[in-house]
């Protein structure tokens, strides 16, 4: 009498092209927790190069003797490629003490991109001990 084949077919195919919406639907959440995981990602890998910049005191003798190019190569060289960055050191009074720029880009660059900053307290390990606060600004090239 009637075709039943016809029938299942529609019902499959509509199920498919719901399937696949509610997979569209239920994607777009996540693309914003992944951003958030990103910054949350680069914050700790910033973090983590000061520390181990501080670990045997090299991030103090850098600032103390206002070597701010080894300083710039050696947070260069700990951050994962694709990450940029931009570090400003100020003494106990907030005073900017780097004389250049310590970045791997210009400031241009991060206009526009969703950056994270981490701020670390540094001691220099002399006889005279000076505070020195840093702030590592982050972003990811993409």
């Amino acid at each position: 009498m009637f075709d039943r084949k016809g029938q299942i077919k529609i019902i499959e195919a509509f199920l498919a092209v719901s399937l696949m919406f509610a997979a569209l639907a239920l994607m777009t959440p996540f693309s914003s927790t992944t951003d958030f995981e990103r910054q949350e990602t680069l914050k700790k890998l910033g973090t983590q190069v000061l520390v181990e910049l501080d670990k045997n005191g090299t991030l103090g003798k850098l600032i103390g003797y206002g070597n701010w190019t080894a300083l710039e190569q050696s947070v260069e060289i700990l951050l994962p490629s694709g990450a940029f960055f931009n570090l400003t050191v100020y003494d106990e009074q907030m005073q900017k003490v780097n004389t250049q720029d310590i970045s791997n880009t210009n400031l241009t660059n991060l206009q526009g991109r969703e950056t994270t900053s981490v701020q670390y307290l540094c001691a220099t390990r002399n006889s005279d001990v000076q505070l020195y606060k840093i702030r590592l600004q982050l972003a990811w090239a993409k």
